[in-house]
């Protein structure tokens, strides 16, 4: 049993990943629990997903560890809970703009109406202990540091809750809400300019607490597609 879960997952997470390796993937099945050490992501494949502005170009993306947990009796009401320790993300200003590959997207989606394994992979709760972000172009490079981010579903009140409680679906309309809530403990952003003329300025800080995003995500019950992302933020 084992050995076949770790070969789909190693089915699916290789055209997201590079080199992965069974021997990366401890996991017991029947605790609902897995674990993922030393992923690194396909930065091409990561730019084209994230449709990125042409002159944008993701470098690398890795995570040093990755932890899952599954309950199987309650997957329709509790979300599996996917926790990152630490994610470096390196993002450079494309000195002449890149190809884009509109029909990334399209490869990954999955068609179908919208059903259970939708509903799950929707209600996925994800917690991450530090994410750090390098930016670098010809004139200055910068660095955000975010802490303690989660995402979780939520009720349109805002509350946690019963995961079918998250969703509201519209028959008539064809068309899905689900409530998301995304926050951070605390958030850290350092650039510096770059040549001769900079060499004595200090670098630009800013530090920013707590933040919380309420998200709306709007999809169609066929196709599943996202037609539309509402926020509401507070700091």
């Amino acid at each position: 049993m084992v050995t076949i879960i770790k070969n789909q997952l190693l089915k699916h997470l290789s055209r997201f990943t590079k080199n992965l390796s069974p021997e990366q993937i401890s996991l017991s099945a029947l605790r609902g629990s897995g674990e993922l050490h030393d992923l690194t992501l396909d930065e091409d494949l990561l730019t084209d997903l994230l449709e990125l502005p042409g002159w944008l170009r993701l470098t690398s993306a890795r995570c040093n560890r990755a932890t899952f947990r599954i309950q199987w009796t309650k997957l329709k009401t509790v979300p599996i809970v996917l926790n990152l320790d630490e994610v470096h993300i390196a993002l450079e200003v494309c000195e002449e703009p890149r190809p884009i590959n509109s029909e990334a997207g399209a490869g990954m989606a999955m068609p179908g109406k919208y059903s259970y394994i939708h509903k799950v992979i929707d209600g996925i709760s994800v917690a991450v202990n530090q994410v750090t972000i390098d930016f670098c172009c010809d004139a200055f490079s910068s660095s955000v540091q975010i802490s303690r981010v989660t995402v979780e579903s939520r009720t349109p009140e805002g509350r946690k809750g019963d995961l079918r409680l998250t969703r509201i679906k519209s028959p008539d309309t064809g068309q899905l809400l689900i409530f998301k809530e995304l926050e951070w403990q605390s958030a850290r952003i350092e650039a510096k300019a770059k040549g001769a003329a900079s060499a004595n300025l200090p670098p630009l800080r800013l530090l920013l607490g707590t933040a919380l995003c309420r998200i709306v995500i709007k999809k169609r019950l066929s196709g599943m597609a996202y037609s539309f992302i509402h926020l509401v933020s507070e700091i």
